[in-house]
């Protein structure tokens, strides 16, 4: 299901050295990154339980053909300042964006501002941020760019259509988004994906120590030695947002069956090889015209080292794809042949 729009796009070929999945997550992960960004001016987004969101704004480094909003949403474990959200940010901003980096509850800047726990079905955080957003810049064309998790909730916000989202909002895009929560979590139990669970584990548990730590009445929790993402999620995840189960909230949070309601142009971009976002959890997808799913046989999770360098001149073929999808996006809303790149 990939759309005419997006054929434009160099096709994603792995780099030699980078084969697989693992690799490509890893290596992925690490390349070509800003160490800082300049300009960064900070938003407080309140939220009705009292919780607050940071979100980091970067201004233009020059001057656009068209201005233009994008707004970075991170996965889990992540925060406005990882390396992704940094480089992607930065990139953009040289091209005339304004672009924002959203801190979800308690990350980033935003420790310690929020009691409560962000998870895959948060959409309506992700409103409040775009709201947020377009009231700040109601004139402007605006992206929402999903990582990961972050990619799950914007799926689910724009097709459950529960809450709102901003009249200028006219394109989205999800990056390795686990559309069928429960497929991920089993495949995160696999021996092979041990690290990724580990890690995963181990930023939770940070979470949870830093909210007993802002906030005294916090409950005390016992974690096992040894325990996977579904164990957390069953014990903390569940329980603190009004799930029965892990279960339940898979089952009641995960975009997939709510990808027929999206009637915003999104691209969906994932790879076949994955490693905890399994290939079948694209398989009997709905048919809406507003969604082009482009799965590549490789690229790992938010990987997708290319054996060339893009037009863009690095190895990232996500940011390029990204950055070419926006325009896209940004060039149907207006109805401007050109804009914004400078190509």
């Amino acid at each position: 299901m990939i759309s005419h729009h997006y054929t434009m796009l160099a096709p994603f070929r792995p780099h030699p050295l980078v084969r697989g999945g693992h690799l490509q997550t890893i290596i992925g992960y690490y390349l070509s990154n800003p160490k800082t960004i300049s300009q960064t001016k900070l938003h407080l987004v309140p939220l009705p339980d009292a919780d607050k969101l940071v979100l980091c704004e970067n201004r233009p480094s020059r001057k656009a053909g068209y201005p233009a909003v994008i707004v970075f949403m991170h996965g889990l474990g992540g925060h406005a300042e990882s390396p992704y959200m940094l480089r992607l940010a930065e990139m953009f901003r040289h091209r005339g964006w304004i672009a924002f980096r959203m801190n979800h509850r308690g990350c980033g800047k935003g420790v310690g501002l929020a009691r409560h726990l962000y998870h895959s079905g948060r959409s309506d955080d992700l409103s409040r941020t775009l709201m947020h957003v377009s009231k700040i810049y109601p004139g402007i064309p605006l992206i929402a760019a999903g990582f990961s998790l972050s990619g799950n909730a914007l799926l689910k916000l724009l097709g459950e259509g529960r809450d709102p989202i901003p009249a200028n909002l006219c394109g989205a895009i999800a990056v390795t988004p686990p559309i069928d929560l429960s497929k991920c979590a089993v495949a995160l139990c696999k021996t092979s994906n041990y690290v990724y669970d580990l890690r995963f584990v181990r930023m939770l548990k940070d979470t949870i120590r830093e909210r007993q730590m802002h906030f005294s009445d916090f409950p005390k929790i016992k974690f096992p030695l040894r325990m996977t993402l579904r164990d957390f999620d069953e014990m903390c995840t569940a329980p603190r947002n009004g799930f029965t189960s892990a279960e339940d909230y898979y089952t009641k949070c995960s975009a997939k069956q709510f990808l027929m309601g999206i009637s915003v142009p999104t691209y969906l971009l994932a790879s076949a090889d994955d490693p905890f976002i399994p290939r079948t959890s694209f398989d009997d997808l709905p048919e809406n015209q507003n969604l082009t799913v482009h799965i590549t046989s490789s690229g790992g999770h938010m990987g997708f080292v290319a054996s060339e360098k893009t037009p863009l001149g690095s190895y990232n073929w996500m940011d390029y794809a990204i950055l070419r999808c926006a325009e896209e996006f940004v060039k149907e809303y207006v109805g401007v042949p050109e804009l914004i790149s400078g190509r």
